[in-house]
């Protein structure tokens, strides 16, 4: 059977997968609506990927692939999808992931979030957050809401990303730079200290990956300026505690006054299976920083936050009340809303719309 990796590519888009998966030994494998799934091909040899690899893979990534192993770039299809790509070696054996992006960028109504997320993308200062385990949406989310604020406000947006993902080619009101991380500019930290210096409004980081990115990206916020970025975490309240962690002791002091004056929301997210069987939909943790919250974090009773959340007060969410509303508009079923709770007796109290605050009580002192 004659195939090669643009064919795979295509079919990938056209069946509406996320991500296809190449490995020596194995057909083709693509994740369908959550799902692995192996294409009707015959198992890959080495020299079929490593062919792959070599066609779509950026020259200028042959000497640090050959070097440490994997390399991470975008391939574009026109008219098709864009898709992020992660090359790498595995026991002598070469592989290839690849993740779907589709070339419109989705609406908030189109994704169904919560009003939480309008209300976030109306800020207009302050550090936002978006976490969740690889492959949970982030790009997707971040993209949806800064194509919001690009078709509905006048203002500068600059991106640094690795690699580029959604490009923001429609955006009717504001003006858009794009910048990718290796091709463009050599680290999140420099293109962040380069982009104080373009006169931006709002500044998308794809990933805040060491103490020097956070660190800029919370002065960004600090100098006024609105900026999004990503961090792998499974919640709002561990996400705080996460970014303190990485400074040195000395230095957690200051960072958490930082947070707890410049941090304005962290959203969470998971995709969960949809009822009728159509695909995923994001469950959504919505923390607000409201002068209750910036006042526990600012005393380190990171703890404590969860409580504030789960009053529902300033669209504020955890996910079992995410989990909760999804299953009461028949979004998801009874049962993938427990698989996927933290606390399964909370998830039952709140699929019965029992009021949260019976659960622990009063907490601000």
């Amino acid at each position: 059977m004659q195939f090669d990796i643009v064919k795979l590519l295509n079919e990938t888009a056209e069946m509406g997968a996320s991500d296809i998966h190449l490995q020596v030994g194995y057909p083709p494998i693509f994740r369908v609506k959550g799902v692995l799934t192996a294409g009707k091909y015959p198992p890959l040899n080495n020299e079929q990927i490593q062919s792959f690899i070599q066609k779509i893979m950026p020259s200028r990534l042959n000497q640090s692939f050959n070097q440490t192993g994997g390399a991470d770039f975008s391939y574009m299809i026109p008219g098709v999808a864009r898709y992020r790509v992660s090359a790498y070696k595995q026991r002598t054996t070469f592989g290839l992931s690849a993740r779907a992006i589709t070339l419109k960028i989705p609406t908030f109504e189109e994704l169904e979030f919560p009003p939480a997320i309008k209300r976030i993308s109306n800020l207009r200062r302050g550090l936002v957050l978006v976490t969740g385990m690889t492959g949970c949406g982030k790009s997707t989310t971040l993209a949806s809401m800064i194509n919001y604020i690009g078709n509905t406000r006048n203002c500068k947006i600059i991106t640094a990303e690795d690699p580029i993902e959604y490009m923001f080619l429609d955006c009717k009101r504001s003006l858009i730079s794009q910048r990718e991380i290796g091709t463009d500019v050599d680290t999140y930290v420099t293109a962040l200290k380069q982009s104080l210096r373009q006169d931006p409004d709002v500044i998308l980081i794809g990933e805040m990956r060491d103490v020097d990115s956070i660190r800029i990206a919370i002065k960004a916020a600090e100098t006024g300026h609105l900026v999004f970025s990503t961090v792998h975490t499974t919640n709002a309240p561990h996400t705080i505690e996460r970014i303190i962690s990485n400074f040195p002791q000395d230095e957690q002091e200051l960072v958490t006054d930082q947070l707890a004056l410049n941090l304005r929301a962290i959203i969470s997210q998971r995709l969960v299976k949809r009822a009728d069987g159509s695909g995923r939909i994001a469950a959504m943790e919505t923390l607000i920083v409201n002068i209750t919250v910036s006042k526990l974090i600012k005393e380190n009773r990171l703890l404590d936050i969860r409580n504030i959340m789960m009053t529902g007060i300033d669209d504020m969410q955890v996910f079992d009340q995410a989990l909760a509303n999804l299953y009461r508009e028949n979004k998801i079923t009874y049962q993938e809303g427990e698989t996927e709770s933290d606390d399964i007796h909370a998830y039952k109290r709140f699929t019965l719309g029992t009021a949260a605050s019976g659960d622990k009580g009063v907490i601000i002192g």
